[in-house]
C-alpha cells in the first residue's frame, strides 16, 4: 500500500526530512508538498485525489496553521490532519487537542517513533 501524505509546512528543509524519514521506515509513499498554504487550501479545493493523511505547521509567514484551518472547513476532506510545531506552548496543544478538524500535535523534529505513532493514531498499516 503507498501512503499518500500532504505536507503544508513553509520549511522546505522540514519537509524533506519528513520524507527522508519516512523512507528510512521503508513505507512506500507519494507526498505532495506545499510552503504556501494558501496554495495548498486551492489545490485541496479543486483537487479529488485521495489522501491518507496531513502534516500541517503552525507557524508560518502570512497564514498559520489555525488560519489555514479555518479556511479549509469549508472543503474539508475526509483524512487526519496532524498539526506539527516547533514551539512548546501548552496552548496551541490545548487548541489543537479540542480542533475538531485535528487528528493530533506534534512537536518538531518528528522521529521514527513519532512518525509511526502518526501512521498508526491514523489507521495506516506501513508495516509487515
Amino acid at each position: 500500500m503507498t501512503i499518500r501524505i500532504i505536507q503544508v509546512d513553509d520549511d522546505y528543509i522540514n519537509n524533506i526530512a519528513n520524507e527522508r524519514l519516512i523512507k528510512k521506515l521503508g513505507i512506500s509513499f507519494e507526498s505532495v508538498n506545499f510552503l504556501d498554504p494558501s496554495e495548498a487550501l486551492e489545490f485541496l479545493s479543486k483537487d479529488e485525489q485521495k489522501f491518507d493523511l496531513m502534516l500541517l505547521d503552525i507557524n508560518m509567514p502570512r497564514l498559520n496553521g489555525w488560519e489555514f484551518l479555518d479556511k479549509y472547513k469549508s472543503i474539508a476532506g475526509k483524512f487526519p490532519i496532524f498539526m506539527l510545531t516547533s514551539s512548546l506552548d501548552p496552548a496551541d496543544q490545548r487548541k489543537a487537542l479540542e480542533h475538531p478538524l485535528l487528528t493530533g500535535f506534534f512537536v518538531k523534529p518528528l522521529t521514527k517513533e513519532i512518525m509511526l505513532e502518526i501512521f498508526d493514531i491514523a489507521k495506516l498499516t506501513v508495516l509487515a
